[in-house]
């Protein structure tokens, strides 16, 4: 129990710093191996305690050891104080480094990072109702209506997307009639050429699922 306490502070606060690092930075090309993200991981858990041993390796010993019968006699006697010092040395140090660090980068980039996973998501990331015109690879054009009853998927599925009701298309891409009875139509990401996402011309023309504005 003592040994397997003492892997999980040598290793743990590398993982917080691992895991608020790149959410707020993004992932690095190098760490895309899972062996190497561990590596990272331990590296900056084994930095960190180094660090709390400088600063604070009496108070931790005594923290732990108590009145000496044990590793973990100290936990055992105060455990509200183990606790607090256990969120503070493994979630709150090590996010707080993270961020910093984060910080220090945005400000010297040229580029911020965003961390929406594509531009596929990032086009229908809180979307509202809209009309969408695809012309596909095949060089047919598709058209129709985003609103409540659509669907888009998200990273990581392969991007598809649903509207919940079809329009005709000219040749040239433009707008026709509504299809009669129209159900939506289903679209591949990977059968898309060109996506445009289109505004209806008044809010209050398209409140309601029924109430498809024309484009």
């Amino acid at each position: 129990m003592a040994q397997l306490t003492i892997l999980l502070v040598l290793v743990l606060p590398g993982v917080f710093y691992q895991a608020v690092r790149e959410r707020l930075q993004g992932g690095l090309a190098a760490e895309q191996e899972p062996q190497n993200r561990l590596m990272r991981a331990v590296a900056a858990g084994a930095l960190l305690d180094a660090l709390y041993a400088v600063t604070a390796g009496p108070w931790l010993v005594g923290l732990l050891a108590g009145g000496g019968h044990g590793p973990l006699t100290g936990v055992l006697q105060h455990p509200q104080r183990a606790g607090a010092a256990a969120l503070l040395l493994i979630v709150v140090v090590p996010s707080a480094v993270a961020w910093a660090e984060s910080t220090w980068r945005s400000r010297r980039a040229v580029a911020r990072y965003d961390p929406t996973p594509t531009a596929w998501d990032a086009l229908f990331y809180a979307r509202g109702s809209c009309f969408i015109r695809v012309r596909l690879k095949s060089g047919l054009w598709v058209g129709g209506w985003l609103g409540s009853r659509s669907a888009v998927s998200t990273y990581p599925q392969q991007g598809d997307l649903y509207l919940q009701a079809q329009y005709r298309m000219a040749p040239d891409g433009r707008f026709l009639e509504r299809i009669p009875d129209t159900g939506g139509v289903y679209v591949r990401a990977a059968d898309v050429e060109v996506l445009e996402v289109l505004l209806p011309p008044a809010a209050g023309e398209t409140e309601g699922d029924g109430d498809d504005g024309t484009p």
